[in-house]
């Protein structure tokens, strides 16, 4: 995933309100950096593609591209 749009999947992972869909998150995270629908469904496309490979939900598969991005960065 791109670095900006991983920005903004953490963004939306931590600033998410209780009980609230990821989706809806990131689209607000998105909504604030002024960037559009493209960002969105490159961030849930790949969000849904790794969930329904490994069998987990969508907040298990944003913790493990962002944990993996931590890795790479470390």
């Amino acid at each position: 995933m791109e670095p900006e749009l991983l920005e903004v999947l953490r963004e939306a992972f931590e600033t998410r309100q209780r009980k609230e869909e990821l989706d809806r998150s990131i689209g607000r995270a998105l909504r604030r950096r002024d960037m559009g629908f493209e960002a969105y469904v490159k961030i849930t496309s790949e969000l849904r593609e790794l969930a329904g490979k490994n069998g987990v939900s969508l907040d298990d598969a944003a913790r493990e591209i962002l944990a993996q991005h931590q890795k790479d960065a470390d």
